[in-house]
């Protein structure tokens, strides 16, 4: 699965494409962590079904790094660690059945500054991107994965994101709070081991909210 020096890496392949001589940019780069509501029907069913518990929500864990190429303007690149698991409805200590999802989330963002202020920050963004997914399932009736991922080169499943961010803070250090909506559907699952074949795709799609902290102007020197 992609790591998250994979967005700073293509971070840095774009600016080297946007600059023709070295020059100092301000780079933004924010850490953040959220939920994203969810609907699995197909999943959800099989996992009922086996007496486990319905997922309801995704958790994610980012990484963006974005820059100014004009006024009005910030690009860059995301990367979300986004998880999700279910247990066994009602609990029992004598088994480990379980079913997580896994999945790399990688995002082409722009940003449109709206307030600028000292004390807080307000902009509008959206992004277009890719997945990589993972299912594994382990419970009395099914041991297996599904998956839709081509690896670390590249990413599957089409991904998109759009919403707005309030960030509290001064200088450099900010609390940031965003609020979204994401087209996040995989399909084609391909199946190993033994899981149900009704669940042939996910719709992670959904609106989110996440909370981080960004430092603002950092220095960034690039060039040719």
């Amino acid at each position: 699965m992609m790591k998250c020096s994979v967005v700073v890496g293509l971070f840095s392949l774009i600016v080297s494409a946007t600059a023709s001589a070295a020059v100092e940019i301000p780079v933004q780069a924010r850490f953040f962590a959220g939920m994203t509501g969810v609907k699995l029907d197909e999943l959800n069913d099989s996992l009922e079904a086996q007496s486990m518990k319905k997922i309801e929500g995704v958790t994610q864990l980012g990484l963006e790094i974005t820059y100014p190429v004009m006024k009005y303007l910030d690009v860059g690149a995301r990367y979300a660690k986004k998880l999700a698991d279910s247990e066994e409805n009602p609990a029992d200590p004598n088994t480990d059945y379980s079913a997580k999802i896994d999945q790399d989330a990688f995002l082409l963002i722009a940003r449109v500054p709206i307030v600028r202020e000292d004390f807080y920050r307000v902009d509008a963004f959206a992004g277009v991107g890719g997945t990589n997914t993972k299912v594994t399932m382990k419970t009395l009736a099914q041991n297996g994965d599904y998956t839709k991922s081509v690896g670390e080169s590249w990413y599957a499943s089409p991904y998109a994101a759009a919403g707005v961010s309030l960030a509290l803070g001064y200088k450099r250090f900010y609390f940031v709070f965003e609020g979204a909506i994401e087209h996040n559907k995989v399909d084609d699952l391909k199946r190993s081991g033994s899981v149900s074949t009704s669940v042939n795709s996910l719709d992670l799609s959904g609106s989110y909210f996440t909370v981080g902290i960004m430092f603002d102007g950092i220095p960034g020197t690039v060039g040719r």
